[in-house]
């Protein structure tokens, strides 16, 4: 039972659950286009599709290693990152990308323990902030904004 019930077989069921669940919500939305290679949805299905393999892989190279996995060590962790990611998923359309995306990234180091005073804050400012600037401004292509402005 180890072998299956490990965080991570449990990590990796919820990736592919997730990237599942993303999927499927990409056959929901209709476009204007016919041809299907002119869909936005054309590329993230692609990367989904890859998602998914790479998830079914590596859970299925999971679950039959050998090597005694370790135990979930805490599902207190596993439960304030899944509803923190579930508030973090719902605010990014009302509240814009980088502020809820800099508290999702301090409530995840947090829960998994890296709590280094310096590399915490620097962290999570400078990967939202890098994306912000990456697809805002570099790609052209926008981020949800803030309320508050419309630069992040």
């Amino acid at each position: 039972m180890t072998r299956i019930a490990n965080e991570r077989v449990v990590v990796q069921l919820g990736l592919l659950i997730v990237a599942l669940a993303l999927y499927a919500s990409t056959f929901a939305q209709s476009f204007s286009s016919s041809d299907l290679a002119q869909s936005p949805m054309f590329f993230p299905r692609i990367i989904l599709a890859l998602w998914i393999g790479l998830a079914v892989i590596s859970l299925v190279q999971s679950a039959r290693a050998d090597d005694q996995a370790q135990p979930i060590a805490s599902w207190l962790r596993i439960g304030v990152v899944l509803v923190a990611t579930l508030v973090y998923v719902n605010l990014i359309g009302s509240e814009g990308f980088f502020l809820p995306s800099v508290v999702f990234a301090l409530i995840c180091l947090s829960a998994f323990g890296i709590r280094h005073p310096l590399f915490v804050p620097v962290f999570a400012i400078a990967v939202p902030g890098t994306l912000v600037l990456l697809f805002n401004h570099a790609l052209g292509m926008p981020l949800p904004t803030s309320r508050f402005t419309y630069l992040f």
